[in-house]
């Protein structure tokens, strides 16, 4: 039976406890804008598939932008989470937030992101994603509010996750997530 709370382990066992998620990779090489707000002219123009992955990494990273800075404070109420997650993943992240702010824990570091869009739908108009990543938590720390380290309540490392990604009214919203125990990318 697949356990159903691998999503909530995320944030309340590994997030809490382990790190509450804090950071964001750049956007990959090649896809800032040259000065002046244009792509270098080398550049060849983007097909759909390409401009919706970049889109939808760009949303998944945002996400995980907008969960460290509320991590700093374990401010589950932070309205720029709901800039890129919705849905089961916005609970998700919310929960585990409002579970450290209960327990006076704040979250500080970045983790290494490495994600892949595994797939895109329907091909032509693509309105649906999947991300693979391995996120390293190697560098968060679970502070009191005071600053006082806080043993880890489960191993830091690399953990695979996968993200569910859904158009909706032009922007990329990561509705589902779920982070698996560390070793296990």
């Amino acid at each position: 039976m697949r356990r159903r709370c691998a999503s909530y382990g995320l944030v309340t066992t590994w997030a809490v406890v382990t790190g509450l998620l804090t950071g964001c990779q750049s956007a990959p090489a090649g896809s800032a804008p040259a000065p002046g707000g244009t792509a270098p002219p080398s550049a060849a123009p983007a097909g759909p598939r390409a401009t919706a992955e970049e889109a939808v990494l760009a949303s998944y990273r945002g996400m995980w932008r907008e969960f460290v800075s509320a991590a700093e404070s374990a401010d589950w109420r932070a309205p720029g989470l709901g800039e890129y997650a919705a849905g089961d993943a916005l609970i998700i992240l919310r929960h585990g937030l409002w579970r450290a702010d209960r327990k006076g824990r704040i979250i500080r570091g970045e983790p290494v992101l490495s994600p892949q869009v595994t797939a895109l739908r329907p091909v032509a108009a693509p309105a649906r994603a999947k991300i693979v990543d391995c996120v390293d938590d190697t560098a968060f720390t679970v502070r009191t509010r005071s600053g006082r380290p806080v043993t880890r309540g489960a191993p830091a490392g690399r953990h695979r996750a996968t993200a569910g990604l859904a158009l909706h009214d032009g922007a990329w919203y990561v509705r589902s997530l779920v982070l698996r125990e560390a070793g296990t990318c």
